[in-house]
């Protein structure tokens, strides 16, 4: 039995109108992979994160990633249409609305993808900093359950294909 129930985000391409798109900021910029490679963030000690995304929308301060949404990495992912976003900010940049501009860059840019693509956010119950984020960029909330049965149809979908 989990001691915790994690709080539950999601938006599709048919929702993308709850985008809250005036939070966006023209700090967020869009990146790959291969230009944090190129650029070499240390994501380690910026963030915290041990893996470079394959992309992200990041505020860059002095040459410094100091917030960022990214997608594209899932060392659980089951389903291809189902994309997590995991969202980060430095604790020295903070309340600046730089994570709720990075998510809602990072979703508007999912959602316009050729193929249907569902976004998911998942945070703790504790982190109300995160959840203020997922409402502030327009995500709604969902019931955990939700997903879970979303992957176990997915799962057995595989499976049975």
């Amino acid at each position: 039995m989990l001691n915790k129930i994690p709080m539950c985000y999601t938006l599709r391409r048919k929702d993308k109108d709850k985008l809250n798109i005036n939070k966006k900021q023209e700090s967020t910029k869009f990146l790959l992979k291969k230009d944090l490679e190129e650029n070499d963030f240390d994501f380690v000690n910026m963030l915290g994160w041990p893996h470079y995304p394959n992309y992200c929308y990041a505020t860059i301060i002095d040459n410094k990633i100091v917030s960022c949404a990214s997608a594209g990495y899932n060392a659980n992912k089951i389903n291809d249409k189902i994309v997590d976003i995991t969202v980060r900010t430095h604790e020295d940049y903070r309340k600046k609305g730089y994570s709720v501009s990075n998510t809602v860059a990072l979703c508007e840019y999912i959602l316009s993808m050729q193929e249907e693509k569902e976004i998911q956010y998942i945070t703790d119950t504790k982190n109300i900093a995160s959840q203020k984020n997922a409402l502030s960029a327009g995500l709604i909330k969902v019931r955990y359950s939700y997903f879970l049965f979303r992957r176990l149809i997915n799962k057995f979908i595989k499976r049975t294909v």
